[in-house]
């Protein structure tokens, strides 16, 4: 059987990454605080914009999430990951200037971060990665990690709910016409059935997918 760990191991995926994380690494987020932010406002852009706690402005990015991981290239941020310790290492938004060097960088990231981190990948969530890596993004992915590989890290309702402390709606027990977005993804990838749950944002129900590792935290 193929696992991630094995497949990781074969594809001889390297990582070539800067990490900043919490106060002391609080003069290496500055430095490169405005890259950051003007690539995640134009990576959200058409997809409602970057919303949540943590992303205000610039100065509160920088305080309140505390891990950033950063591709850099011969000194501009190609890409970045910034994680919040919420149930473990939590992915909360994904930006890149959609180059070939980031491209790359993040489909080099993706597999290894299955094992150490998490996150709810939804419409507005996956804006700045379906630039890069195009749920549109699970379909090139599935080329390269195989659907048997990643499932076993895509996680129920029920999952979810032990991880999450939000009220979340079940695909099988929603009511109601679906969202635009939920009858795309799941029009392409029907695979994400028994794992696609509904959380209200802003008054609005997104559709979402839990995929990770919950449980470990930011060190």
């Amino acid at each position: 059987m193929l696992t991630l760990k094995k497949f990781i191991s074969e594809q001889g995926l390297d990582e070539r990454y800067v990490n900043a994380i919490g106060d002391r690494d609080i003069d290496l987020k500055n430095q490169y605080k405005k890259q950051v932010w003007d690539l995640l406002q134009s990576s959200y852009a058409k997809n409602g914009g970057l919303i949540g706690n943590g992303f205000q402005s610039m100065e509160i990015m920088v305080q309140k999430i505390p891990m950033w991981k950063m591709v850099i290239n011969n000194g501009t941020v190609e890409a970045v990951v910034l994680y919040k310790d919420k149930g473990g290492r939590k992915s909360v938004a994904m930006g890149s200037t959609g180059s070939p060097y980031a491209k790359k960088a993040i489909s080099n990231l993706f597999p290894a971060e299955l094992q150490r981190s998490y996150g709810e990948k939804s419409k507005s969530a996956l804006g700045a990665l379906m630039k890069i890596v195009p749920w549109s993004v699970l379909e090139p992915l599935m080329k390269i990690v195989p659907w048997s590989v990643l499932e076993p890290y895509a996680k129920t309702p029920a999952q979810v709910q032990k991880v999450s402390k939000d009220t979340i709606t079940s695909l099988k027990d929603f009511k109601g016409t679906l969202p635009d977005d939920a009858k795309a993804t799941l029009t392409k990838f029907p695979v994400l059935q028994p794992y696609g749950y509904f959380r209200e944002i802003g008054g609005k129900l997104s559709f979402k997918v839990m995929i990770g590792t919950p449980g470990k935290t930011i060190k």
